[in-house]
């Protein structure tokens, strides 16, 4: 059960992840919706092997339960956002290319159900990786990063629909997610869109952080309220939150 804070910053989320999917949605819509139209000057198609700098699947991982690098699975990626607390630990390896970095997008590519979820690394990763039933797609210039992420939250139903494979056992392709097209818009339009984005995502972030913090709190304190541990009569209320305010 979630408290009224812990709601707050779920619902924050969820309207913050909804306004930039239709501010972007506005930039490519129309163009989409009618093949013919005539795009603005310095706009063009694009298919995303032109602008990603890599294309790849995960890392098959050997889990560890001593290892702090955590590999990221399909359930990690959930409505938009990653949930790195459904990672687990694996063996540490050599670094290599495919450490997640940020603005890294995400797409599940596994499995019906599964396959064309999509999230994006809004945070600075640190010994993170994604398994092979993800696909990882790096921007090789990062302006395009964020536009590419909101763009793939809006298609994800036509991710999936690139699927190969019988039921059960459906794959996306990495060349599929290569050829895939998309509008790109000038510099000023494209300057214009991250100048709203990038701080809307790290207050994303920030609010997960602390809806992670109060998770926790909530956590400890709950077992010895049930247990009478603690005599809620008793508590300070002013108290309580100055301590609470030091987390």
């Amino acid at each position: 059960m979630k408290g009224p804070r812990l709601q707050l910053y779920v619902s924050l989320n969820g309207y913050l992840l909804e306004y930039l999917k239709t501010y972007a949605k506005t930039l490519y819509c129309e163009y989409e919706n009618d093949k013919n139209a005539i795009l603005p000057r310095n706009w063009r198609w694009a298919e995303i092997a032109e602008i990603a700098g890599m294309v790849c699947r995960g890392i098959a991982p050997k889990y560890s339960d001593v290892s702090d690098e955590v590999v990221l699975g399909q359930t990690c990626v959930r409505s938009n956002l990653i949930l790195v607390e459904n990672g687990r630990t694996h063996a540490p390896r050599k670094k290599t290319e495919k450490w997640l970095k940020k603005y890294d997008l995400l797409i599940n590519s596994t499995g019906v159900g599964s396959l064309g979820r999509t999230a994006q690394v809004w945070f600075e990763p640190k010994k993170l990786v994604a398994d092979s039933h993800i696909t990882i797609v790096r921007t090789a210039d990062p302006r395009y990063a964020l536009y590419l992420g909101f763009w793939a939250f809006k298609h994800e139903k036509h991710i999936e629909s690139l699927h190969t494979g019988s039921t059960g056992q459906t794959e996306l392709p990495r060349d599929y997610v290569k050829t895939m097209r998309l509008v790109l818009p000038d510099d000023k339009t494209l300057n214009r869109f991250n100048k709203i984005a990038v701080p809307m995502v790290e207050l994303i972030v920030a609010n997960q952080r602390e809806n992670k913090r109060l998770e926790e709190i909530r956590d400890r304190l709950l077992p010895k309220l049930m247990s009478g541990e603690i005599d809620v009569p008793k508590i300070d209320l002013m108290q309580l939150n100055s301590h609470l305010a030091e987390y």
